[in-house]
């Protein structure tokens, strides 16, 4: 099996989710996918240098998605 780099963070437009986005981009060499069902606009913080997903993760395409 291949490993993938991609460090997936769902709840990342919350408090706690943005600040280990934050934590994991300042720390790691490694992509960081973030995902929250809210808006873009209504995330705690976002990063240019970060994959910012607005997805569903109750439905499974959303979840393949992410």
């Amino acid at each position: 099996m291949e490993k993938n780099n991609i460090i997936l963070i769902t709840g990342a437009g919350g408090f706690v989710g943005g600040h280990l986005v934050r934590m994991l981009r300042d720390r790691s060499g490694l992509q960081i996918r973030a995902v929250d069902i809210k808006p873009l606009d209504s995330w705690f913080q976002k990063f240019s240098d970060v994959e910012n997903l607005v997805l569903d993760l109750e439905l499974l395409e959303d979840c393949q998605k992410a």
